[in-house]
């Protein structure tokens, strides 16, 4: 394959995405919307369009079609190796606690499912879709937990953990139900009734469109001036380092088939998940911070997505 065919063919693939997000930030610019439209498009696509994107498309294969135990190890391995060093990284980062603490969930929360599993679809089809989704239901619940477990660490000063609240918090997660659901659902064959179906499919055919649109309508450009240091600093080990040891454990080490290993180094490939800011305010870190490196990978990761889908038209 030649390279403007292939260049050509990945800006097909990335440009829609980013497009939809610009057109997001476009409508809080003009004042289409506000600040509680953008948390109702969050929550939308979230609770709602999401989960029945994950269901529908997951209950359309058989789950040995789209189960990989080789995937399982590569994730569990990568991010185990990462967060080591990244915590050995912010020993380094003379600043305070709780920017240290905003350092090491900024460098690790993906945003799979807002922009990781539209590009996978659109890249590689439907069954990527359904894989991503497999990849989403094992990784949440680390994140969620490890992203409430890094701030309280790094912000002893803040309330004692609250583990009720936590196990809580990932066991109705929407993402989690609908991916659980969907295992359920494949590996017995149940199918559905049709308008049952059918409703579910207008709803998910919203999810993306919600999604994106969500995600530019989040930004604040205000914040990034504050470190643009930090800033880099995080985004280059999010967009750059954490695929690439994916890319590692994929093809070296666990050697799964490519298929998988692209759409696993894609979504590890995602910009700085808007729930990982939510939380950040939430639980007092430096979520200015967090607001940054959302709008800055974000950005760049039209580029860097862009590249490693290009790398893997010739590898």
């Amino acid at each position: 394959m030649g390279f403007l065919k292939a260049l050509l063919e990945v800006f097909q693939i990335t440009a829609p995405i980013f497009i939809v997000i610009a057109v997001g930030f476009l409508i809080r610019k003009i004042k289409l919307i506000n600040d509680e439209g953008v948390g109702l498009l969050n929550r939308l696509a979230y609770n709602i369009g999401l989960p029945a994107l994950i269901f529908l498309n997951i209950t359309d294969y058989r789950l040995s079609e789209i189960f990989n135990i080789g995937i399982i190890k590569v994730i569990y391995s990568a991010y185990g190796m990462y967060f080591i060093i990244l915590f050995l990284l912010s020993f380094f980062i003379k600043r305070s606690r709780r920017t240290r603490g905003a350092f090491i969930v900024g460098s690790f929360r993906c945003n799979m499912a807002f922009v990781g599993l539209p590009i996978v679809w659109m890249a590689y089809g439907s069954l990527a879709l359904a894989r991503g989704s497999l990849v989403i239901a094992f990784i949440v619940p680390v994140n969620i937990i490890s992203t409430v477990l890094i701030f309280k660490f790094f912000n002893r000063r803040e309330e004692r953990l609250n583990t009720k609240k936590l196990l809580r918090s990932f066991i109705t997660d929407p993402m989690i139900i609908s991916a659980i659901l969907g295992i359920i659902f494949s590996y017995f064959g149940l199918g559905l009734p049709g308008f049952i179906h059918d409703s579910l499919d207008i709803i998910s055919g919203m999810a993306v469109a919600v999604a994106l649109l969500s995600i530019g309508a989040s930004f604040r450009f205000d914040h990034l001036k504050d470190d643009l240091k930090a800033v880099s600093y995080i985004s280059f080990n999010k967009l750059v380092l954490l695929p690439a040891i994916v890319f590692l454990f994929a093809a070296f080490i666990y050697k799964i088939d490519t298929f998988d290993r692209n759409v696993m180094v894609i979504l590890f490939a995602t910009p700085l998940a808007v729930a990982a800011y939510i939380m950040a305010k939430e639980l007092r870190s430096n979520y200015s911070l967090m607001a940054s490196v959302l709008i800055f990978t974000t950005i760049i990761s039209a580029l860097t997505i862009s590249s490693w889908l290009l790398v893997f038209k010739f590898l």
